[in-house]
């Protein structure tokens, strides 16, 4: 351990290298988590290469694993749950129960390895292929042993691995540099062995100090990634000149990125150091030790921080070795003050994801709570109807039986063709015009089509967008299309002539939903960049943006009387806006998952939305009070709209199906079967007899009833 004194006359240059890289590896990690939008399964068993990935296995990964989350959380709020009642004196209970958080969590870290190495194992087969070519190709790899790469691709346990390049050193530094620096290096495979084993079973690590035969630099990194890309790997390295020293650490497969990080410290004067030591009475001998043992001490730091980092990013349980590690550290010679910043960093990085982790779990029991309750719905709904049906055979019938009957008789829909022209793996959005004469649908090739309600013919196509349209909206007079895009713009388009009228640009990400007020002249638009634009149809300028949604706005409605704006997110809510100054005065809380659709009733009273928590909620528009909520579906709810008189609600479900609703009492009138796959959007006809529907089986279907 050095001096006090010695410390203060180095700290300075010592903190100048340390606090930076530090910070900047932090960031870039922390950066990652802020973006990350998907659920924890998504992120912890990533998707593969397109070239090596299989979606079904891919897919029963994400399922196994999800599944075993589930079960940890039940567990864990159990156990939580008897902690809470515990006496003081039951010590022998407490400490079983923690023993069994540790097993659980050690259970749930150990088969997210084991999916993610089994995801990797097509790649590394096809890595292991390459690696006689690319040795042939590129002379740099000689320098490298092959079998041990083969070895490492090989290597059937999930583990980080950690390469210490020798450092590449100037012949003009001290010759004990030269002499002694490459052998006291070996000393952090010491310390990684020691408090990083590669058999242990929270924080392996697999370490190479002969892996390279020479020193290497950025190039070489990324050299190696393109065989090693299938392993999560950091590699260390250095450049030592006759007055400074640089460190260098690479690395990839952390947060599941596969690009290559490459980060470096400020120099450390190394002379400048030395000098401070003489300064301070210690001999040029033992300073230069001093300032050998400070080079191999900062690689331990690193490898040991970075080690940390990459397992705490796979398991949010998971407690940074470098925590217990302070008095070693000091002994090698950094102060506590130096060190810190590595700490401050780890301990933010497991805060963040112990936060999103929870959230993930308590998202997971209300997932199995709400599939729970929409079973049991769907089979009081089959009892219900058998009841009814049974009812329906009697003569004496009540006034709501008899409603219902009329209901059920007069929004008979059946389906009366089946457009499959649409060239789009799938259709996302359909709308019938006012007249009821035609409908608009996004379509392949960057277009939207315009049909023929009646014959399905198509009408005119609409080409202009760069990229795929998303959503489609028509004016209420019947003259204007407007199309939202992935391009982040909207365009008008003349309905009879085809002519694109203007372009309205402002959106930072894709348009997800279009509305028109009453009269036209404004018109909505929900995005995924979290916001909501208003757009002056006369002139085509931006009026404002509405903005607190804390996520992407899926779905956004007007109603008829042009003073109100509803727009559903995948932030869970539904906003209430006053169109004519912009201002949120309501947000309804209610469902569990994402808001996907919202419709407003032609008399304005009721608001419905469909969210992806399987059900659709019915609100009072004024008031801001749930009436009901309607349970049937067995997956999301994708889109719903309500018919012209306002007695029927249509949905569309990932379950494939679509269901009519009494919108007065709640109860399911009839299921329409047909689409092969999720329906993503329905829309009634302005005389609630034609109905259009768009899936993800490619195909557009137009039901009537004869009512």
């Amino acid at each position: 351990m050095f001096a006090n004194a010695i410390i203060d006359a180095i700290a300075p240059l010592i903190l100048e290298v340390l606090s930076p890289i530090a910070r900047n590896i932090g960031h870039k990690l922390g950066e990652t988590l802020s973006n990350k939008s998907q659920q924890w399964v998504e992120y912890l068993i990533p998707e593969p290469n397109q070239i090596f990935s299989d979606s079904t296995e891919i897919e029963q990964a994400k399922q196994r694993y999800s599944q075993e989350m589930i079960e940890y959380a039940k567990a864990k709020d159990a156990r939580d749950n008897e902690l809470l009642k515990l006496k003081v004196a039951q010590t022998a209970r407490r400490i079983e129960l923690q023993e069994q958080e540790q097993r659980d969590r050690r259970k749930l870290a150990a088969l997210q390895r084991d999916l993610m190495r089994e995801l990797q194992a097509k790649e590394i087969q096809v890595k292991l292929a390459e690696i006689q070519t690319i040795w042939d190709k590129d002379t740099w790899f000689s320098k490298l042993n092959r079998e041990e790469t083969k070895q490492i691709l090989l290597e059937q346990q999930h583990r980080l691995l950690i390469l210490l390049s020798p450092p590449k050193i100037s012949k003009r530094c001290p010759e004990t540099f030269c002499e002694d620096l490459p052998i006291e290096m070996r000393s952090v495979g010491d310390f990684l062995r020691q408090h990083y084993p590669q058999q242990d079973v929270l924080r392996p690590v697999k370490f190479y100090s002969d892996y390279f035969t020479e020193s290497i630099g950025d190039i070489d990194v990324e050299r190696l990634q393109r065989i090693l890309s299938p392993v999560p790997t950091t590699i260390l390295y250095s450049d030592i000149s006759d007055y400074a020293v640089t460190f260098r650490v690479g690395f990839w497969g952390f947060l599941n990125n596969q690009e290559v990080s490459l980060f470096s410290t400020k120099v450390f004067d190394w002379e400048e150091a030395k000098n401070a030591l003489l300064a301070s009475g210690v001999s040029e001998k033992k300073a230069l030790r001093m300032i050998r043992q400070l080079i191999v001490a900062i690689h331990k730091l690193l490898a040991g921080f970075l080690a940390d980092l990459y397992y705490l990013n796979i398991d949010p349980g998971y407690e940074p070795q470098l925590f217990n590690l302070r008095d070693e550290l000091a002994e090698d010679g950094l102060a506590e003050e130096w060190v810190k910043p590595y700490f401050d960093i780890l301990q933010d990085i497991q805060r963040r994801q112990r936060e999103m982790y929870e959230q993930e779990l308590k998202k997971l029991i209300e997932q199995v709570e709400a599939e729970r309750e929409s079973q049991e719905a769907a089979k009081a709904e089959a009892k219900r109807q058998q009841q009814i049906e049974e009812a329906a055979k009697c003569e004496v019938k009540s006034p709501q039986q008899i409603e219902e009957k009329i209901l059920r008789k007069t929004h008979s829909f059946k389906c009366v063709k089946t457009l499959n022209g649409v060239g789009m793996p799938s259709v996302d959005c359909v709308v019938i015009s006012p007249d009821g004469k035609t409908f608009a649908s996004n379509s392949s090739g960057n277009c939207s089509k315009l049909w023929n309600l009646h014959t399905g013919e198509v009408i005119r196509t609409f080409s202009g967008h760069s990229v795929a349209v998303y959503c489609v909206a028509i004016n209420p007079h019947g003259k204007i299309l407007a199309t939202g895009s992935y391009d982040r713009t909207i365009k008008l388009w003349n309905l009879e002539t085809g002519q694109e009228i203007t372009t309205l640009k402002g959106h930072s990400s894709l348009i997800r939903s279009l509305a028109f007020s009453p009269d036209g002249e404004t018109l909505a638009s929900g995005s995924q960049d979290n916001s909501i634009k208003l757009w002056n149809l006369k002139n085509g300028q931006e009026i404002r943006t509405l903005t607190g949604h804390s996520s992407s706005v899926w779905s956004v409605a007007i109603s008829p009387d042009g003073q109100t704006l509803a727009s559903g997110s995948y932030d869970h809510t539904i906003k209430l806006w006053n169109l004519k100054n912009g201002q949120a005065f309501r947000t309804l809380i209610g469902h569990s998952k994402s808001v996907s659709s919202v419709a407003i009733s032609s008399d304005g009273q009721t608001l419905a939305s469909g969210s992806y928590d399987h059900t659709i909620k019915l609100c009072d528009l004024k008031a801001g009070k749930e009436i009901r909520t309607l349970r049937g579906h067995s997956d999301y709810v994708n889109s719903i709209a309500i018919s012209p008189d306002g007695q029927i609600l249509v949905s569309g479900s990932g379950d494939s199906t679509i269901k009519l609703w009494n919108l007065k009492n709640g109860h399911t009138i009839f299921t329409l079967t047909g689409h092969s796959a999720q329906v993503n959007s329905v829309s009634f006809s302005p005389d609630g007899h034609t109905l259009v529907s768009g899936s993800n089986d490619g195909s557009i279907k137009i039901w009537r009833c004869d009512g």
